[in-house]
């Protein structure tokens, strides 16, 4: 009964009550949660400096795609050589997929991705339901970029600078929300301890990625550069 009142009046607890609130709060501060909270902060940063990346490029891309419907001949800053240039790629099928140019996906997309950073950033925990929503989202956009890659390579036989920055982003965006998509359990148990183990190779498999995509974008066109800056024909 004396503990309970010291502690409504808010003075010090037994030796016990002390106890076992040190305890709790050792858990919170150094208890596996404090470096799962602190990597989702880290994640939230990410999220807001790939998503504003993301977010200027796809602007760029739209203003340069509403240029080239008023003048069709109209020649752009990263329009470089016949290989690389924007014009192709904007001005293709593939460029407007869905009927509308691509870009405003990526604004809407990034816009949401960046805000989700902020409020990630700051500490707060995002909902289970929005982190698989989240999750769908970044693996559809991997698929999405996936297509448009080959779509350059093979098809436009053309590269888009401002395209590619947005694989650039878009590649980390996808793997660090992916692994932490499971290693906080929102896919389940199982999937926890796959993420988790993941945690320290995220960026492994970010590289991993990056050199698959140069290795394909230097095997097409590696006889073009050669031709073009050297007069190489190989």
């Amino acid at each position: 009964m004396g503990g309970a009142v010291r502690r409504e009046r808010g003075l010090p607890m037994t030796t016990t009550a002390q106890g076992t609130s040190g305890d709790e709060l050792d858990e919170d501060l150094d208890g596996p949660d404090a470096p799962e909270d602190e990597m989702s902060r880290r994640w939230g940063v990410l999220l807001v400096v790939t998503s504003a990346l993301g977010f200027l490029a796809a602007m760029v891309l739209t203003v340069d795609r509403f240029h080239l419907l008023a003048d069709p001949e109209a020649q752009f800053v990263c329009d470089i050589n016949p290989f690389v240039a924007c014009g192709p790629v904007m001005s293709s099928a593939a460029g407007a997929l869905f009927g509308f140019p691509n870009p405003l996906l990526g604004i809407g997309g990034f816009a949401v991705t960046g805000t989700l950073g902020v409020v990630v950033a700051s500490g707060l925990r995002l909902p289970r339901w929005v982190l698989v929503c989240l999750q769908v989202a970044v693996l559809a956009a991997a698929a999405f970029i996936t297509w448009l890659q080959f779509q350059s390579l093979h098809v436009i036989n053309a590269l888009c600078l401002w395209c590619m920055l947005v694989w650039l982003v878009t590649i980390p965006l996808v793997v660090t929300t992916t692994v932490t998509t499971l290693r906080t359990g929102a896919l389940g148990a199982g999937a926890q301890r796959v993420g988790r183990a993941l945690r320290d190779w995220q960026w492994v498999l970010v590289l991993a990625w990056y050199v698959v995509v140069a290795t394909a974008v230097v095997l097409r066109f590696y006889r073009e550069f050669a031709r073009f800056y050297f007069g190489i024909t190989l």
